[in-house]
């Protein structure tokens, strides 16, 4: 049971982790993530949603992967554009250090 529990702490701190700081890398984490759910589910999978041979089905447990890679997807693709278009939030562009940019003299 704490494998489980590892594996899903693990699925969702990597699609957190794909909102804040988006890109491929936490599309392929997020990924990685919800293959090593769908391995370890087995203890805590819920009911069968869907039978698709006399020995697997689709259950509420296997459910959770979707969704997060689709939140890692979302993420990267939105921060891909907001790359490519330039920043049009009206804010000041910041620096690495994060500072304003000053006013030329």
């Amino acid at each position: 049971m704490v494998v489980v529990a590892v594996v899903l702490a693990a699925l969702a701190a990597a699609t957190l982790a794909s909102v804040l700081r988006p890109g491929p890398l936490a599309v392929v984490a997020v990924a990685a993530a919800g293959v090593a759910w769908w391995l370890v589910n087995g203890p805590v999978e819920g009911p069968v949603l869907h039978v698709v041979s006399p020995s697997h089905g689709l259950t509420v447990a296997d459910l959770l992967v979707p969704p997060a890679l689709a939140v890692a997807v979302v993420a990267a693709a939105l921060a891909r554009r907001r790359r490519r278009a330039g920043d049009r939030s009206g804010r000041p562009r910041r620096d690495a250090r994060g500072a304003a940019p000053t006013a030329p003299r």
